[in-house]
């Protein structure tokens, strides 16, 4: 079971950049209880990373690159008004993007072995070194082991971890936090109070986590659980991921999986036998992992997607991801290799979809709020794991889901996500959360995104597209080079000659803000996106595509209706969760 400590916003993986007094970094190797140097053992990986395009045209190797890259990421500040950048997408599905990418992936993000780029001058690897060398920390495949836990590599403490995150009183259920007390207006819904994450000090009290447990703890992973003067970190979540807790809008739709998966429970037809709640759970698990992956085809991929795309992706079957996973069959079963191109590049395009500030429920909303205008987005730091000073979430601070995940109206235009373009907000630049580095790179997304995908040779757009129509006969149409260099990043784009030679992350931003309006990905970031979950999804053979009744035609409604509900989308799954 992998408890990987992650910091930052990013809806892309960070498992490794917590700074420790003594210089060294955190391993999420060795919270799964082996050493950090068995992380990079082929035979210890739990998936694959590699190339779609190995042989593809990546950005000429110069020593003047770094510089050129870090003067890009300066301009791609937003100072502009928030109302500038609404988009027309529910502000949930980025937050689901950051689940999403936490259930599949990690480890292309840490600073360490292959991927280090707090350096005065990065040098890129090559990528047959990259993919000897830097493996999945996760399985790869959509089937929620960020909730449920589980790997085939852990120590007694992850043991101890996953056996916590069943409900004692009714082992078919998953454990939930309760919210804490609070002079200011509680937030109405759920109706319960289970409206948090299970957390330690809770764990702790209930004796599902022992002090012998706390005594097994990886030395790597003590930070984490433990307080500078030796007390545990009673506000640490228990859940699968710990990058899970890094925001609150995050960790709120992790808390709605977990109440999706205890209704569905509660709806288990009579004909199962509802005596063994192991076999409930196992039932459970299932159908809350097929409805997740039913989500992620029909409702997230839609939203953020180029529709004439995304349906020539289902329609051909993935082509792309489908040859990528015949050049690399999985070792494990469970395991679904991935490409770097998606991880290290397209799947970031999340980055700028994050607000500055939310209407996030009645308490910081709409001007009329008794506590402030909008939840920051500062703010959703310090009701998570590092930032909380309470041992649990004060009953003020839960979202009111109603207010993520609707289209936005004309009415209320700022219950968005923000656009999809080459800007991020300016929080991002300069991120509080994150240590400083030895050359000043990793408080800046941008920065640290630009040069990461030098260092791990990430193919250019330009030659992905030459690349997809050689070897699949795929043809998109490029952006020109004058569409590539216009904006505020002009300047930066000519400098470093970008215009020709397009680092493939700033590219998907830039084709999503000029073909997409900034509301949706443009065709080459939907194919590579889309392709890979998709692919996912038919290669998996338990995945709802193969193993449901119906398959592709299968539907939620065809198993359970949770709350009497028929579970269509983003706004009936959170009523089935009690949430609206």
């Amino acid at each position: 079971m992998l408890f990987i400590k992650g910091h930052g916003i990013q809806p892309v993986v960070d498992a490794d950049m917590s700074a420790y007094p003594d210089g060294k970094c955190m391993s999420a190797a060795a919270a799964c209880g082996f050493r950090p140097d068995e992380a990079y053992d082929v035979g210890n990986r739990l998936g694959l990373f590699s190339y779609s395009f190995p042989d593809a045209t990546g950005l000429p190797e110069d020593h003047d690159q770094t510089a050129a890259l870090d003067a890009l990421a300066v301009q791609m500040i937003d100072n502009q008004p928030p109302s500038a950048a609404n988009s027309s997408i529910p502000p949930v599905f980025t937050y689901m993007g950051q689940f999403i990418d936490h259930d599949i992936t990690a480890n292309t993000d840490r600073e360490t072995g292959v991927s280090v780029i707090d350096v005065e001058t990065v040098t890129p690897v090559g990528r047959d070194k990259v993919q000897a060398g830097l493996g999945n920390l996760r399985f790869g495949a959509l089937n929620l082991d960020s909730l449920y836990g589980g790997a085939p590599l852990q120590g007694a403490f992850a043991r101890a971890m996953q056996e916590a995150l069943r409900w004692p009183e009714d082992r078919a259920k998953l454990e939930a936090g309760t919210d804490s007390d609070s002079p200011f207006p509680q937030i109405p819904l759920p109706k319960d109070r289970a409206r948090d994450l299970m957390r330690l000090g809770w764990a702790r009290k209930s004796g599902q986590i022992t002090d012998d447990d706390l005594a097994s703890i990886p030395e790597e992973l003590r930070d984490a659980f433990f307080n500078a003067d030796g007390t545990p970190r009673d506000q640490r979540a228990i859940i699968g991921d710990l990058r899970n807790d890094e925001n609150l809008a995050v960790a709120q739709f992790h808390l709605a999986m977990v109440r999706l998966h205890n209704k569905i429970v509660d709806a288990a037809p009579a004909s199962l036998p509802l005596h063994d709640r192991e076999a409930i759970h196992a039932w459970a698990k299932t159908t809350t992992q097929w409805i997740y992956q039913w989500l992620v085809m029909n409702a997230y991929l839609p939203s953020i997607s180029d529709p004439d795309m995304l349906e020539t992706v289902r329609a051909a079957g993935a082509p792309v991801y489908s040859a990528f996973f015949e050049r690399h069959p999985p070792a494990h079963p469970d395991a679904m290799p991935l490409p770097l191109e998606f991880s290290v590049a397209a799947f970031r395009f999340g980055h700028t979809m994050v607000r500055a500030e939310y209407d996030w429920s009645r308490n910081f909303g709409r001007g009329d709020a008794p506590l402030t205008q909008r939840a920051t987005f500062q703010q959703l730091f310090e009701f998570t794991s590092a930032g909380m000073s309470q041992l649990r979430l004060p009953e003020h601070w839960p979202i009111e889901q109603e207010r993520f995940v609707f289209e936005p109206t004309a009415a209320m235009p700022d219950r968005a996500a923000r656009k999809i373009d080459t800007l991020l907000v300016p929080r991002l630049h300069k991120m509080d959360n994150e240590p400083v580095g030895l050359f000043g790179v990793m408080k800046n997304l941008a920065k640290r995104n630009l040069r990461r995908g030098y260092r791990l040779s990430i193919p250019t757009a330009q030659g992905c597209l030459e690349a997809l129509a050689a070897e699949h006969d795929i043809h998109i149409d490029p952006l020109t080079a004058e569409q590539i260099a216009s904006g505020h990043t002009a300047s930066a784009i000519q400098a470093g000659n970008f215009h020709q030679h397009t680092p493939l992350w700033f590219y998907v931003l830039k084709e999503a803000e000029i073909v997409g309006n900034g509301n949706r990905l443009g065709p080459l970031g939907t194919l590579l996106v889309a392709d890979t979950l998709i692919g996912l999804l038919r290669h998996d053979a338990q995945s709802y595509l193969n193993a449901a009744p119906g398959g592709d035609g299968w539907r939620p409604e065809h198993s359970v209706t949770p709350s009497g509900i028929s579970i269509d989308g983003m706004p009936n799954m959170m009523r089935a969760a009690g949430l609206m």
